[in-house]
């Protein structure tokens, strides 16, 4: 050092045998800012145990007799973008040999833009990891592992957070009402109409989905929840019935009462999130609101 400012320092990568490092941080006066950012991996144990690259030393997790045995730890913002990979899902869990805090990312129980703390549990492992794009990260496929990291959303009052089980996203909110600023009128080679209206933009829905007018400007989609709801996250796929149809990205505004909106903007963010959103036509793509939305629609 001194690494000042957003200059790229001579030397990148600081290595030490020593297990005890001391950083001296003096900052200058300043309006906004995340401060001091630091990431650090042991080549001991790199990715697997318990210290994986990018996290510290689990705390003591809670007491929970009737459940596996579950911790607590810290991750520093940016582990999204560490060495090393990750097997499994928010829904199955993880291989045990993932890097912790990457999967806690990709699991969408916190923010990479500012880390947090993260309860989880380990598991008897399950004989095959499914891959998934989630939180804009890529998990891999992988085999039976004798273990398996779950991840735990905080718990309500009086319970320990890891106590409490994960909602699942078969937790689905009802949509009241569908609305789009547009849709697509097909009329195929042999004059046949398809619709493509927004009330086929629900994710369960067979066949063609909805598609805003082709050449249009902006287009979006409006789902009317019906009332208020906290909304924690939202699923993507394209159309992949003939076609090979999705969206690459999108943004995401809400209201409580459909006239203002609010743009969604994440974790003390000053800009508008972007969400990456699919590759392909037919797999499903999810994505995390930290914090949460509170509001009865959302575009």
């Amino acid at each position: 050092g001194p690494y000042c400012r957003n200059a790229s320092p001579t030397t990148p990568l600081l290595v030490t045998n020593s297990s005890t490092v001391t950083v001296l941080f003096n900052s200058t006066s300043h309006r906004s800012g995340r401060g001091l950012l630091l990431s650090y991996a042991t080549s001991q144990h790199p990715g697997r145990g318990e210290h994986p690259p990018g996290m510290q030393r689990p705390t003591p997790g809670c007491p929970c007799p009737l459940l596996a045995v579950c911790f607590s730890v810290y991750c520093p913002a940016g582990c999204k973008d560490i060495d090393g990979d990750i097997w499994g899902n928010p829904s199955q869990g993880y291989r045990d040999t993932s890097v912790l805090c990457k999967a806690a990312v990709h699991a969408g129980v916190i923010a990479d833009e500012l880390g947090g703390q993260v309860t989880l549990s380990r598991e008897k492992g399950i004989t095959l990891y499914e891959s998934a794009f989630a939180n804009g990260l890529h998990s891999k496929r992988g085999s039976l592992s004798e273990k398996r990291l779950v991840f735990h959303k905080a718990g309500g009052p009086g319970l320990p957070a890891c106590c409490l089980p994960l909602p699942a996203c078969g937790d689905a909110l009802d949509v009241a009402a569908f609305n789009a600023s547009s849709w697509w009128h097909e009329v195929d080679a042999l004059g046949q109409d398809r619709a493509w209206v927004a009330e086929r933009a629900a994710l369960s829905t067979a066949g063609h989905s909805w598609a805003a007018e082709p050449g249009s400007e902006a287009a979006w989609l409006e789902l009317d929840l019906g009332t208020r709801r906290n909304v924690t996250g939202i699923i993507t796929r394209g159309s992949s019935e003939q076609y090979n149809y999705y969206v690459t990205s999108y943004r995401v505004s809400s209201s409580r009462d459909g006239k203002n909106w609010r743009p969604y903007r994440g974790s003390g963010g000053q800009e508008d999130k972007v969400f990456e959103g699919n590759t392909d036509s037919y797999r499903e793509v999810s994505n995390a609101f930290i914090p949460p939305i509170v509001a009865r629609y959302v575009r």
